[in-house]
């Protein structure tokens, strides 16, 4: 993923964050309360607070929360966008992961059974 999106009249582009960043944002994301029957990702970032975003946001395209109040200028929708897209892209890399690791296992020579 390499796109640019435009929060707050400022153009970012965010690439494919590193594991580590999206280890900190899933701490920070820990810290709010996750909708109940929240099917995909844009409901669970509408229920959100935007200052939580900002925070996300931030790690996940830097690794610290120097942007923060940078993104605090762009509407809620304008830092759901990106992030739905981020995560969305992390799912279907993890789906192609998943389908690799199980024709891997399945190369794997099977013990016979006597």
């Amino acid at each position: 993923m390499n796109r640019v999106f435009t929060i707050g009249e400022r153009a970012y582009n965010i690439i494919n964050p590193t594991i580590r960043k999206f280890s900190l944002a899933g701490k920070e994301v820990e810290t709010e309360k996750i909708p109940e029957g929240a099917t995909d990702f844009r409901e669970i970032f509408n229920g959100m607070k935007k200052e939580t975003l900002c925070r996300v946001l931030s790690l996940l395209i830097s690794g610290d929360y120097s942007l923060s109040d940078e993104l605090a200028q762009g509407e809620k929708d304008e830092l759901i966008e990106p992030l739905c897209a981020i995560y969305e892209s992390m799912e279907k890399d993890m789906k192609r992961i998943r389908q690799i690791s199980k024709q891997i296992c399945l190369l794997c020579a099977k013990p016979k059974v006597q």
